[in-house]
C-alpha cells in the first residue's frame, strides 16, 4: 500500500480549463483565447490524499512566475475534507486579472501535507498573447486583373485566384478570412467569401486563395473590392488589408438573334416557303449580318426539331468563314407537307446555355410531278385478263421520283368490285422499304386469280402511297385507272 504522507510523489499540474487544446500542429502550450486577457481566471488545484494530524496544519500555495504567492489555504484536522481529501470548494480560485497579461507565464502550486513533506509538483504552461498579426506594408492581395469577365473566369478555371503577400508574426493556425464588397469601410457578415487555417508549412509564403465564380455573379457587376484580415490561434485581429479593387462584368448581355433565311425559300420576316423541287441539291440557310457573334464562338445550325426524322445540325459554314450552312438534300423529302423550325445557336465560352436565335418557320409545299404506277398488262386503259397465263402476274413498276432513298417506304394495293359490286381491296406491297435507287423499280405484282375476283368491265384502282418520313405519314402517288377487260 502507497503512504499518502510520501513526499516523493508528484502531483498533478493546476488545472485552467478554458485553455486551448496544445499540439504538434502549433507552436503554443496552454494558449489562452485572446478575449479572456487581462480578466480573471478562474484556476482549479487538483485534489489530493492526506490525513489529517492532530496539532498539524496543512498548507496550499499557488504562485505565477515564481513571485508570490498568488492564493492561499491552510487547514487544521478539524478543517479537512471528508475521504483524506481536501474541500473541493477550496481549491477552485479566480486569479486576479492584473496578472492576466501578455506573455508566457508558470502557474504552480505547493502542498505542506500534515507531515510536513513537500510532494513535487509540475508547473503548468500558460500563454497569453495580445498582439495580432501584423499586415505588411503593402498588405493588398496579389491578383493579376483588374476586370472580371465572363471570358476572365472560363479562362481561369472560373475563378479569380489570389495571393496573400508575406506578413510579420505568422505562426501556424493564423486563420485567413477573405472578403468581396463594394464599400471595404463597412464591411458585414454577408461580404464574407471563404476563411481557412494556415498550417505549419505555409508560414512565410505568398498564400493563395480563391473568389469562386458563382460567388462572383451572385454579387452581381460593377466596382468591388477583395481583400482579408487574418486571426492568431488565440484570435486576436488584423486589420482589414488594403483593398483591391475590381471591376466586375459578368452578367452575360442578352441577344437579339435574328432568324435566318433560306436561299432557295421565298423568305418572309421570320419564315418561308420551299418548293422541294428547287431543294434537290439540299439548301442553304444563311445567319443574317446583323446576328452578333463574336470571334471564338461556336456557331450550330439546326434543321427541324432535334431528334425528328429529317433533323440535322451543323456547325460547319460552307464556304469556310461565311454564314452559310448546307442542308443535304436527304434532309428534305420527311418534311414534304411540314412546317419545321430553323434556328441557330451562339456558344460564348464560359457560358453553360448557348444563346438561341429566333426562330424561322419554313413551309415546305408537297412535291409535285410524282410518277403513276404502271402495270405490264395494261394497254389502252384496259387490263386483259386474257393476257395473263393461268398462275402468272401482271407486274407493277415505278419511274425514278425526286428525292427517291432506300429509307422511304411503299404501300400499294389494287382496288374495284365484285360480280356484286361489293368492294374488293387486294394488297400488292404493305410499308415495303424501297429496295434501291434506280430509274424504275419493281412495284409488286398481283395475280390472275386476284385480278379474276373483280368485277369483269368495272374500273381498277391501283394506288400507291409513299412514306419519306419513316413511316410516320403517307403521301398518295397518282393513281393508275385501267378498266378490267375479259
Amino acid at each position: 500500500m502507497s503512504d499518502i504522507h510520501s513526499g516523493s510523489r508528484n502531483l498533478p499540474k493546476p488545472i485552467v480549463s478554458v485553455l486551448l487544446p496544445d499540439s504538434a500542429d502549433w507552436d503554443e502550450t496552454g494558449l489562452l483565447p485572446a478575449n479572456l486577457a487581462n480578466r480573471p481566471l478562474r484556476v482549479q488545484i487538483p485534489p489530493w490524499e492526506d490525513s489529517a494530524v492532530d496539532g498539524h496544519t496543512s498548507y496550499l500555495r499557488v504562485y505565477w512566475n515564481n513571485g508570490s504567492p498568488v492564493h492561499e489555504r491552510a487547514w487544521t484536522a478539524s478543517e479537512w475534507g471528508v475521504g483524506n481529501r481536501p474541500p473541493p470548494a477550496d481549491l477552485l480560485f479566480d486569479l486576479d486579472a492584473r496578472h492576466v497579461q501578455h506573455g508566457v507565464h508558470e502557474l504552480k502550486y505547493e502542498v505542506t501535507m500534515f507531515s510536513a513533506n513537500l510532494p513535487v509538483t509540475e508547473p503548468l504552461t500558460v500563454t497569453i498573447d495580445e498582439i495580432p498579426p501584423l499586415l505588411g506594408n503593402d498588405s493588398s492581395l496579389i491578383i493579376d486583373t483588374g476586370r472580371v469577365t465572363e471570358q476572365y473566369l472560363f479562362d481561369n478555371d472560373d475563378k479569380v485566384r489570389a495571393e496573400v503577400p508575406a506578413y510579420l508574426r505568422d505562426a501556424p493556425g493564423d486563420i485567413i478570412t477573405w472578403y468581396w464588397n463594394k464599400n471595404p469601410l463597412n464591411v458585414v457578415p454577408a461580404d464574407e467569401v471563404a476563411s481557412r487555417t494556415l498550417y505549419r508549412y505555409e508560414n512565410g509564403q505568398p498564400l493563395p486563395l480563391d473568389f469562386a465564380g458563382d460567388m462572383i455573379r451572385a454579387r452581381g457587376d460593377g466596382d468591388f473590392f477583395a481583400f482579408y484580415r487574418l486571426q492568431d490561434r488565440a484570435g486576436n485581429f488584423s486589420p482589414y488589408s488594403a483593398p483591391y479593387p475590381l471591376k466586375v462584368d459578368v452578367t452575360p448581355v442578352p441577344r437579339v438573334l435574328p432568324p435566318v433565311s433560306v436561299k432557295q425559300a421565298t423568305n418572309g420576316p421570320s419564315g418561308g416557303v420551299l418548293d422541294p423541287l428547287k431543294a434537290t441539291y439540299g439548301v442553304t440557310v444563311t445567319i443574317p449580318p446583323q446576328a452578333i457573334i463574336h470571334d471564338g464562338e461556336g456557331v450550330f445550325v439546326q434543321w427541324a426539331e432535334p431528334g425528328t426524322v429529317g433533323a440535322h445540325r451543323t456547325d460547319t459554314p460552307n464556304p469556310a468563314g461565311s454564314r452559310d450552312y448546307k442542308i443535304p438534300s436527304d434532309k428534305i423529302a420527311q418534311h414534304l407537307g411540314k412546317t419545321i423550325s430553323v434556328q441557330y445557336e451562339v456558344f460564348e465560352p464560359g457560358v453553360v446555355e448557348p444563346h438561341k436565335s429566333n426562330n424561322y418557320s419554313l413551309r415546305v409545299d408537297e412535291l409535285s410531278g410524282l410518277p403513276t404506277i404502271q402495270c405490264d398488262k395494261v394497254s389502252g386503259g384496259g387490263l386483259s385478263l386474257g393476257s395473263i397465263d393461268d398462275g402468272d402476274y401482271a407486274k407493277f413498276t415505278l419511274e425514278r421520283w425526286t428525292f427517291m432513298a432506300v429509307d422511304q417506304f411503299l404501300t400499294v394495293e389494287v382496288r374495284g368490285v365484285d360480280s356484286g359490286n361489293q368492294q374488293v381491296i387486294v394488297p400488292v406491297l404493305t410499308e415495303y422499304p424501297v429496295p434501291e435507287v434506280a430509274q424504275r423499280i419493281s412495284a409488286g405484282q398481283i395475280s390472275k386469280t386476284d385480278l379474276q375476283r373483280f368485277k369483269i368491265g368495272s374500273p381498277l384502282e391501283v394506288r400507291v402511297s409513299m412514306s419519306f418520313d419513316a413511316k410516320q405519314t403517307w403521301k398518295d402517288f397518282p393513281r393508275l385507272t385501267p378498266i378490267l377487260v375479259a
